[in-house]
């Protein structure tokens, strides 16, 4: 008997620590508090479940400040990451970065970050700050309509969850189905998210 799995939908998760996790950490909380409360400002800030700007100067974290040690970071670990998905791509960069914000109680409903025009390559999120039970990011299998034939974990599980935590980066195909769990936790939870191209 024979079982050939061709259809694998990979993430992608690791945990920065030591001195380079610290230099990041130091990045981007020093701009945090006025991106944030230039997002608050905009009129779209609350129309979601959680706090985010979907204007134009709000998708553009990583260009529109000096972070070079997130920008390179990130970089460096989607290109591992893509160089297992598609050997081929020569190269690739970061076209939009943006911060989530969840307050106590926020998630997020399921969507994919599939753009009609010109669809990003992979997507992620790197956790700025995470408490603990600040809401796991759950990701569908990408066939997301097709009926649930068992709830126990095997070839075809449905669903899978990462937990948030600081430092940690979550790579995955744009088009893979994902939302965020209720952060259950008295503090707010705050996620650097971007999608890269490839060419």
């Amino acid at each position: 008997m024979k079982i050939d799995l061709w259809f694998a939908t990979p993430i992608y998760s690791h945990d920065l620590q030591g001195d380079r996790a610290f230099l990041i950490q130091q990045e981007l909380k020093a701009i945090i508090q006025q991106e944030y409360n230039q997002i608050l400002t905009q009129d779209d800030a609350n129309a979601r479940s959680y706090i985010q700007s979907r204007q134009p100067e709000h998708r553009q974290v990583l260009h529109k400040y000096d972070l070079v040690h997130t920008h390179e970071f990130i970089l460096e670990q989607a290109a591992l990451f893509i160089k297992k998905l598609n050997p081929k791509a020569n190269h690739i960069e970061i076209r939009e970065s943006w911060f989530n914000f969840y307050r106590p109680g926020d998630s997020q409903e399921v969507h994919t970050h599939v753009h009609h025009t010109h669809p990003s390559f992979v997507s992620g999120s790197f956790y700025l700050d995470a408490p603990e039970n600040s809401g796991d990011i759950k990701f569908y299998h990408p066939n997301f309509s097709a009926p649930i034939a068992t709830e126990e974990v095997g070839l075809e599980t449905f669903e899978a969850c990462y937990t948030a935590k600081q430092n940690r980066i979550v790579l995955f195909r744009s088009h893979v189905p994902h939302s965020v769990m209720p952060n259950r936790s008295s503090k707010t939870r705050i996620s650097l998210s971007f999608n890269v191209y490839i060419a």
